[in-house]
Formats: C-alpha cells, sequence, structure tokens
C-alpha cells in the first residue's frame, strides 16, 4: 500500500486526491498541505486524510511513501530534489520542469537516491490515444507524411491576476504548459522526437499580460512535418490530425472520438467514439505499481525531458522572432 500526500490543493491537486480514492487497493491517501488553508480544508473534506502544515512536515514525516505535487511549475524541481533527498517518491504533474538543466538536475537526484519519479503526461493512459498508436503502428496511415494539432481555450476571468497560473514566467508561450504539451507528448511518444522548431508566442486580446497566442512548425526526426497551435483566448480545442498516404486519422474532443478517412474515395470512414475517460486512476496506478517495483513507470523521465526540450526550443525560436532552433537532445 503506497502511502501518499497531495501538494498543492487547488483544481488539479482536488483531481489527483479524487483519483487517488478510487484505488483503495493500492494507495492509501494521508492527507494533503498548501499554502491556502481554505483549499486544504476543501481537500480534506471530498478526500480524507489530515492537512500538513507545510511541505517539510510532509517530507518529515517517516509515514509518507510518496508525495503528488500539483505545485506551479516553477517550483517543481526544487520540490523533486528535496523529495528525493528525505527518500520520498515523487508524482509530478506535467509540465516536469521549465528548463532541461533543471529537469536533469531533479532526475539525477532520484536516480542517486533510488526513488521513484513519475511524470502526469496522462493522455498516454487513454484508451482512445493506445488505439490512435495502434492504428499508426500497424501502418493503416501508409507513410505518415504530417500531423497537425490544436489545443485551445479561454483563460479569461478565470483566476485572479495575481494567480500563478496567469503569470507569463509560469505559462511561457500562450497554452503550452497548460495545454499544448498534452499534444507534443502524445505526438512524439506516436511518432517520435522533434527534431527543430519554428515558433511565434504573442499577446493579442487576455487582460492578463501573457501570451495568449503560440504557433508552432516543426520537423520530427524521422522527417514528418507538423504543426501545433495553442492558444489562451478563444473556444476549447483538442485536435490531433495525423496525415498519411493511405488514410488520415483524426482525434477530436480531447480524444473522445478518432475518424479514420482513407485516401481512397470509394473506402469506408470507420468513426470510434470513448466515452469513459479513467486516465488518472491509472495513471495513479501505475505510479504505485513502479513503487512497488511491479513495473517501470510508463513515462521514463528522459522522455518527460525531452518534452522540456521541445519547450526551451519553442521558448528560444519565439525570442529570436521565428528563427529555426534544434531541439536540445537529451540522454
Amino acid at each position: 500500500m503506497l502511502k501518499i500526500v497531495v501538494v498543492g490543493t487547488g483544481w488539479w491537486g482536488m483531481e489527483l486526491g479524487k483519483a487517488a480514492t478510487t484505488l483503495p487497493q493500492k494507495i492509501e491517501l494521508l492527507g494533503c498541505t498548501s499554502l491556502s488553508p481554505d483549499e486544504c480544508k476543501r481537500f480534506q473534506a471530498a478526500n480524507g486524510g489530515k492537512i500538513f502544515p507545510s511541505f517539510e512536515a510532509v517530507l518529515a514525516d517517516r509515514n509518507v511513501d510518496a508525495v503528488l505535487l500539483a505545485t506551479p511549475h516553477s517550483l517543481h524541481w526544487k520540490q523533486i530534489i528535496a523529495a528525493a533527498e528525505a527518500g520520498k517518491h515523487v508524482f509530478c504533474e506535467k509540465p516536469f520542469t521549465l528548463t532541461v538543466d533543471t529537469g536533469a538536475k531533479a532526475i539525477a537526484e532520484c536516480n542517486k537516491r533510488g526513488v521513484i519519479l513519475g511524470v502526469g503526461h496522462n493522455r498516454r493512459y487513454m484508451e482512445s490515444v493506445h488505439k490512435l498508436k495502434a492504428i499508426v503502428d500497424a501502418g493503416e496511415l501508409g507513410t505518415v507524411l504530417h500531423v497537425d494539432a490544436n489545443y485551445s481555450g479561454n483563460l479569461e476571468g478565470r483566476y485572479p491576476p495575481n494567480h500563478w497560473r496567469v503569470q507569463q514566467e509560469e505559462i511561457p508561450c500562450g497554452g503550452l504548459t497548460p495545454m499544448g504539451m498534452h499534444m507534443v507528448d502524445t505526438l512524439t511518444w506516436i511518432l517520435g522526437p522533434i527534431k527543430r522548431v519554428t515558433a511565434l508566442a504573442k499577446h493579442r486580446a487576455l487582460s492578463y499580460p501573457l501570451h495568449d497566442v503560440c504557433a508552432v512548425l516543426y520537423e520530427l526526426e524521422n522527417g514528418i512535418t507538423g504543426t501545433l497551435g495553442t492558444h489562451l483566448a478563444c473556444g476549447t480545442s483538442a485536435i490531433l490530425r495525423i496525415y498519411g498516404t493511405k488514410a488520415t486519422v483524426e482525434a477530436r474532443n480531447n480524444f473522445s472520438e478518432i475518424s479514420i478517412e482513407p485516401t481512397d474515395p470509394n473506402a469506408p470512414r470507420t468513426m470510434f467514439r470513448y466515452v469513459v475517460d479513467n486516465a488518472l486512476p491509472q495513471e495513479l496506478s501505475a505510479f504505485a505499481d513502479a513503487c512497488a517495483g511491479k513495473a517501470p513507470f510508463p513515462v521514463p523521465p528522459l522522455e518527460a525531458l525531452r518534452n522540456i526540450a521541445v519547450l526551451e526550443a519553442i521558448q528560444g525560436s519565439s525570442a529570436a522572432n521565428g528563427a529555426w532552433h534544434d531541439v536540445r537532445r537529451v540522454s
């Protein structure tokens, strides 16, 4: 039984706590901690457990096996290192970190201390995404030519101006860290690593002083080209479309619908719909299994770090007015 504490009790911390309570055979939720007493009380009322006075108190408690981090992105790497030094396993929400160098330090410390590091790229646990990968792996698309991705939404009015989720340093390049990273991880898991990018990020409409538009053109190491749009001042959009010589496959509505459009106009179109999404419980179950030594965590830390290398390249390209930037290799 893995005894955990959720660190960070905002929206996503609540979701992680709720998911943890669905796994009583694997996980015991000891409680939570955050900088907001009111949020902690709501978390406790919804999920049980006790309220720890601080992150340091969590790390000092010998009953705690692991921490689940749902904290501001810039804090992740230092919190991971502190947890590893205390001998605690760590589950960290994406983005793993905001720079490759800090991410590499966090991974090195976890390896040194022999603790499990899991990063929350939860789309990998969706049945629909596994179906999408199986279609590509089986060669049903023929030669893959190009991929288009978009994950956008409207941030206006959702948070007070001082909230960390609307600070430029915490969410650089439009919707890239809160939403677009899901697409980066998914498409590279299915198709392979991104080699180089050209990108523009700018402010257009939000009342918050941060980028609300991000447009990226990229090339994968295998020669496939692609685009990514991830914006913060428009309606919700979650689409991934992969073009091949035999067919085009499209995932819509956050991977709840998948359609296959054959290149042959006489061939039938195929549609799959997915109603149940239990990705978070599956993700935490996999983390518990990894901590118990039953199986490796499905998202290797270096793959999570590779995603951060893409984030860095997009930031660098945008800062250079769209100049091509190579994605830093990690190992």
